[in-house]
């Protein structure tokens, strides 16, 4: 679901927030079914990319930031 911003700094008609979902192979065990997200925030006027990845198989997590 993607959230529309407004405020100072960014466009006057509003910006679309990208959430990405995908799966790709995990960086520590190969395995092909990984789930990876990559998500803007707005803060402050600025917009900001995060990204996380999530390891059914090994358990491994490197997240950015938890925001949602």
């Amino acid at each position: 679901m993607a959230t529309i911003v407004f405020g100072k700094g960014i466009e006057p008609g509003g910006m679309e927030l990208e959430d990405m979902h995908f799966e790709d192979i995990c960086p520590v065990c190969a395995y092909e079914h990984a789930r990876y997200r990559i998500w803007e925030s707005a803060e402050s006027g600025a917009i900001n990319q995060h990204s996380g990845i999530s390891c059914p198989a090994c358990g491994y997590k490197l997240h950015d930031d938890e925001e949602q």
